[in-house]
């Protein structure tokens, strides 16, 4: 199991750049957890105690409305960080991870975890650049709820989503598996029926195409 964690941890963008005793050395500390879709990995206002590598599957981060309804801030996949704006601060847990599917994880230790940040200055300006691009992305968001009307929010959220999590395909698509229509209208502010009508008339409209759990965006459109 150490030497499976040595080896996911050498292809996290994270960690590149360090020796294989380095890498040793944390597979060491770092613990694996798999978990089923729907897990309640932690919750707002939790004490933070680790830091997770997503390893395979996906990972929502949410948080609740002054209202009580779900907001996802962000869908992770394989190979990204999250947990670790808590540990930085030594504060509560301001958003909840959840699991969007089955997925694996690995954790490490708030002390460890900390230790390896002293020790690697290179961590921590990746670190920085990871938390950068959440800021950018976190504004733009925000940008399109304050400015966007839904149709215009539900077509930059498909475009993120190619960006972020898209397959490319050898005739000019990209694909993606897209979230229930109930997670969308979380991340864009709006109804599930809303979402339902709007992708419907994108695939008359637009250069989107469904099929299943699946929708299939001109790689064009990225441009």
């Amino acid at each position: 199991m150490t030497m499976e964690t040595h080896e996911l941890l050498s292809r996290i963008e994270l960690f590149k750049g360090l020796d294989p005793g380095e890498l040793a050395a944390i597979a060491q500390v770092a613990h694996r957890r798999s978990v089923e879709r729907g897990t309640v990995i932690f919750e707002a206002g939790d004490e933070a105690s680790d830091v997770f590598v997503l390893a395979s599957g996906k990972v929502k981060i949410v948080t609740l409305s002054p209202e009580g309804k779900e907001l996802i801030l962000a869908t992770l996949g394989a190979g990204q960080v999250f947990g670790e704006m808590a540990l930085i601060e030594s504060a509560p847990r301001s958003a909840s991870a959840i699991a969007d599917t089955a997925a694996e994880l690995v954790g490490i230790n708030r002390s460890d975890f900390q230790r390896l940040l002293e020790n690697h200055p290179g961590i921590s300006l990746k670190l920085l650049q990871i938390l950068s691009g959440r800021l950018r992305r976190a504004n733009s968001r925000m940008q399109s709820l304050a400015y966007m009307d839904v149709a215009g929010r539900l077509a930059r959220y498909f475009l993120d989503l190619a960006r972020e999590h898209g397959q490319r395909l050898g005739n000019g698509w990209i694909v993606v598996r897209r979230p229930t229509h109930a997670d969308i209208a979380h991340s864009i502010g709006t109804s599930r029926e809303t979402v339902s009508r709007l992708i419907n008339e994108f695939e008359t409209e637009t250069g989107l195409v469904n099929k299943g759990r699946f929708t299939y965006i001109r790689e064009e459109l990225l441009d």
